[in-house]
């Protein structure tokens, strides 16, 4: 609906602008992120993932479903995540505590303090060291060694990464 708006907005500025006229539209929106959806879909911009559509085809179907059972496993689970703009919008920080799912708040820019980061650095050597000459260049097969990368990750692994936060704080 609003897009449609939008497009007629566009439509009369540009009928004004062959008069000779100037026509100046404001229209409202309800919210930032949807003003910010409406204008990338108009851009057809599709590089990176707005707040939007990581509530709707990530958290939703996925990620806040665990998120909701992990604290029967353990009262005091807090989701981690990094600063990126789809992460820490308005929009998904009220859908998210509408939801009931509390998150951790993360100082920015330190990826060191987090344990994700480790991993991942562990996951990436693995996975170098097994292909071998091979180059991975399909996204299929690299979804599969991804998966299997991920479930050789041991709980001693992690809980070892997450020691040795003390040591990397105070340097």
């Amino acid at each position: 609906m609003e897009l449609e708006a939008l497009r007629a907005a566009k439509r009369l500025r540009r009928a004004a602008k062959d008069r000779g006229e100037t026509i100046k539209l404001k229209i409202v929106q309800s919210w930032r992120a949807k003003k910010y959806k409406i204008a990338r879909a108009i851009r057809k911009d599709v590089k990176g993932i707005d707040c939007w559509r990581y509530v709707k085809a990530l958290c939703r179907p996925l990620l806040w479903p665990t998120c909701q059972a992990r604290p029967t496993l353990n009262p005091q689970f807090q989701l981690m995540e990094n600063h990126a703009p789809s992460h820490n919008s308005d929009f998904t920080n009220q859908e998210r505590i509408r939801e009931g799912i509390s998150k951790v708040d993360w100082p920015p820019n330190l990826p060191e303090f987090n344990p994700i980061e480790h991993i991942w650095r562990i996951m990436k050597w693995r996975i170098l060291r097994r292909r071998g000459a091979g180059r991975i260049c399909l996204p299929g097969a690299m979804e599969l060694i991804l998966k299997e990368e991920w479930e050789k990750i041991t709980i001693e692994e992690s809980n070892h990464e997450i020691v040795k936060l003390p040591d990397i704080m105070l340097q």
